[in-house]
């Protein structure tokens, strides 16, 4: 290890004598002038090492907020098309409720239309049905009224070469009256 110099020690005299009283000051301004250009020096070193970290940190920084950017647009472009779509949902839905309704009410119409058709349709056919019951009946009783007409006229034919089946043939039917 070497050695360290001593510091000179300035003897009485020296301080007297004005060339060394200006020696030591020039070493002391130099001293505190070298001392100065240190602080400066690492002053300056650390302002350009915060000015490097700075510029870094804005780029980061200018980076992210251009990501953050494009990814507002992409949301944005999103949820444009996802209210464009929840409304054209909705409009598909309020068509297909008025659709709906539109075919109820026709549906409400027809059906009464039918049902009256089908109450008037019933009621005529009840009507025709009692008149072909009627004339069903009065066809009846011609026939009868025929059968008794005739049956006079046939009966000496009837006693002379008919059996007692066709005698018993003819009081087993009923009138068409007594039926009903």
């Amino acid at each position: 290890m070497p050695n360290k110099k001593k510091p000179v020690r300035r003897t009485k005299a020296a301080k007297e004598n004005p060339a060394m009283r200006q020696l030591a000051q020039l070493r002391k301004t130099v001293k505190g002038l070298r001392m100065q250009l240190e602080r400066e020096t690492k002053a300056r070193m650390i302002e350009a090492r915060v000015k490097s970290e700075a510029q870094k940190a804005r780029a980061q920084l200018a980076s992210q907020i251009a990501a953050l950017r494009d990814q507002g647009r992409r949301l944005a472009t999103n949820l444009k098309s996802a209210l464009t779509d929840a409304s054209k949902r909705d409009a598909a839905r309020q068509q297909a409720l008025a659709k709906i309704a539109e075919l109820k009410a026709e549906y409400a119409k027809k059906s009464a239309g039918m049902r009256s058709e089908l109450s008037r349709t019933t009621a005529e056919l009840a009507r025709k049905s009692e008149e072909l019951r009627k004339l069903a009946g009065e066809a009846a009783h011609r026939a009868v009224e025929i059968i008794r007409s005739e049956e006079p006229h046939e009966a000496p034919e009837a006693v002379a070469g008919s059996s007692s089946e066709s005698v018993g043939g003819m009081g087993d039917e009923k009138e068409p009256d007594e039926e009903q």
